[in-house]
């Protein structure tokens, strides 16, 4: 996905959030099983962000990682949906599938790669907004203050900006940071 504007938060050396798509798919898996194994993909966009920047708040790491991205209707996980979009997929796709502007959970998936503490965030982002459309939902993530209307383009959203808006300070921040390279080190020592 490009993007128009990229912002550089100072002083950390920026928070690489690696992406995993065994825990993307899981975690899709979870929520559209909680909504009958369908749901529209934008709904489970902004439920995986949801999710993924409530687990940042709880425990200084992501669900799924990768980039933030703002977009028009609010903040996005940019591998997920170039993974909805079809981009890349192999271990997505033969759990989740795109019909129209829905997607399907079409096979058995591998929950696995999540702890329960990740289940359980997931399930709560979706409890939480069972009663908005993915358009009431598409505006409730505007309210946040990661998000700044790019317009017609899109901008990356720092890791740093979201910990940030949730009231983190300076301190958890360069926990967090070095916390992300720990486990990207371990990832790369293991082959993740």
């Amino acid at each position: 996905m490009a993007t128009t504007d990229t912002r550089a938060f100072g002083g950390f050396g920026g928070i690489q959030l690696d992406f995993d798509e065994r825990k993307a798919a899981a975690a899709a898996a979870v929520l559209l099983k909680h909504a009958g194994g369908r749901m529209p993909y934008m709904r489970l966009i902004k439920l995986l962000y949801l999710a993924d920047r409530e687990s940042l708040d709880r425990t200084g790491r992501p669900i799924i990682g990768g980039r933030y991205v703002a977009m028009k209707y609010g903040p996005v996980l940019s591998e997920v949906l170039d993974l909805v979009k079809g981009e890349g997929a192999s271990l997505w796709s033969g759990v989740i599938q795109r019909d129209c502007f829905d997607v399907l959970l079409v096979g058995e998936p591998d929950l696995g790669p999540l702890s329960q503490v990740e289940i359980d965030l997931l399930r709560e982002a979706a409890q939480l907004c069972e009663k908005l459309d993915q358009w009431k939902l598409a505006d409730f993530t505007h309210t946040f203050p990661e998000w700044k209307d790019p317009g017609t383009g899109a901008f990356d959203i720092a890791p740093e900006e979201i910990l940030r808006a949730l009231g983190k300070t300076d301190e958890e921040i360069e926990e967090a940071r070095q916390a992300a390279n720990e486990r990207a080190h371990f990832d790369s020592l293991f082959g993740r």
